[in-house]
């Protein structure tokens, strides 16, 4: 594998593994920071729907409060007189001041008079004979504790239809708010679905209500088992829908509503496409990084290595010592061609001085050549000539 291949791969591989880090960190931090802005949103919303039905409470405690404390019901839960009832309890009236029922109890405790109105089907209604019996079983803490300034307002909810109903109990007073107190008003509101959904309307958010007791959806359940000992407990549903739980007491003190407040999740949303859009700058900057950087390399490092790899080998083919490779900058490459260029020098002069003594070693060898044709030639013919002197002689001395 070529070096530019692997540098190129190196590269692709630091900066993928640099941008999951820096994607896994931004998907931390951010994520969990948005959670916990969302989380705040959440539960100012459902500060938003307490506070809503707090409002609500008092503006129903105002109501109570003027019917009670006036000279006309104090005679009325002594004589019960049929004026009062026509003139006071009519339909037009309980809708114009938004009250389902009236209850008038007298100074025993024993109930008077009662008349109740839905509104849904715009007549008269009978109110369920459980509702008296939680009242009758409940008057120490709702009606014989009160003084003159006291009231009680808050919800009551009874086992038989799981009916939710919203109440005031205030003390039936002369109008100049003097005693003794002469009986109890309790005044209600149905906490129906249609109710409930004008919290929602007002508040521009999704409410529903549940009894403690009830047989709940998997969001309430768990809703429900992890709200204790927490005045509001955030649960996202899904992607999209985020809930805010809170348990709101009745009007004794017992826990027996959870409400759940919910609301679509534009904050977190927000962070994912923040996410999605700094993770898509931030591959978009890494390729621009790994081409610019693959240029550079190319430009500074492997086109000189290839160049290098070029020279060296022109230097081979050629068999040329004397051509040295061009140096550029000052860098370990530089430096690379300056030791090569170094080293054609050396091997130059080793070549040269071969060359010289290779031709000091051929001349002295011509010389022995030389010699020994002058020397031991003619020693050779001089060996010849005695012999055939000698052979002249025996040749001579047979014949004498």
């Amino acid at each position: 594998m070529k070096l530019r291949t692997k540098s190129i791969i190196v590269i692709c591989v630091g900066f993928s593994i640099l941008c999951l880090v820096l994607s896994l960190i931004l998907n931390v931090i951010i994520v969990s920071n948005y959670f916990d802005l969302e989380s705040q949103t959440v539960s100012e919303h459902v500060g938003r729907v307490l506070n809503q039905i707090n409002q609500e409470n008092n503006n129903l405690g105002a109501i109570s409060s003027d019917w009670s404390v006036w000279d006309d019901t104090y005679f009325f839960v002594e004589d019960k007189n049929e004026a009062y009832i026509q003139n006071n309890l009519l339909y037009e009236i309980f809708e114009d001041i938004d009250i389902n029922f009236m209850l008038f109890y007298n100074s025993s405790g024993a109930l008077v008079f009662s008349k109740a109105y839905d509104f849904q089907v715009k007549n008269e209604t009978i109110l369920p004979a459980s509702l008296y019996s939680y009242i009758s079983n409940n008057k120490g803490s709702l009606m014989t504790n009160l003084s003159l300034e006291s009231s009680h307002t808050g919800i009551i909810l009874y086992d038989t239809k799981k009916i939710l109903y919203l109440v005031c109990i205030t003390p039936i007073l002369h109008s100049n708010r003097e005693g003794p107190i002469h009986g109890s008003l309790i005044t209600g509101r149905f906490l129906d679905d249609a109710k409930v959904e004008s919290f929602g309307n007002i508040t521009h958010l999704t409410v529903l209500l549940r009894p403690l007791s009830d047989k709940f959806s998997n969001d309430f359940e768990h809703a429900s088992s992890n709200i204790e000992g927490k005045p509001i407990f955030i649960q996202p549903i899904n992607s999209t829908y985020i809930a805010g739980y809170a348990v709101i007491d009745d009007v004794i003190g017992n826990p027996v509503i959870i409400i759940e407040v919910g609301s679509n999740r534009d904050i977190y949303t927000q962070g994912l496409n923040m996410i999605q859009n700094l993770i898509i700058s931030l591959v978009i900057t890494a390729v621009v990084l790994i081409v610019i950087v693959v240029i550079l390399l190319d430009r500074f490092v492997t086109s000189r290595l290839t160049y290098l790899t070029k020279s060296v080998n022109d230097v081979k083919n050629y068999e040329d010592l004397s051509k040295h490779i061009q140096v550029k900058g000052n860098d370990e490459i530089a430096m690379l061609e300056k030791n090569i260029n170094d080293m054609l020098t050396s091997l130059q002069k080793t070549w040269a001085m071969k060359d010289s003594a290779e031709f000091s070693l051929q001349k002295k060898i011509d010389e022995l050549e030389r010699f020994k044709t002058v020397t031991v030639d003619r020693e050779i013919k001089m060996i010849e000539l005695k012999k055939q002197l000698e052979e002249l002689r025996t040749k001579s001395g047979e014949k004498t």
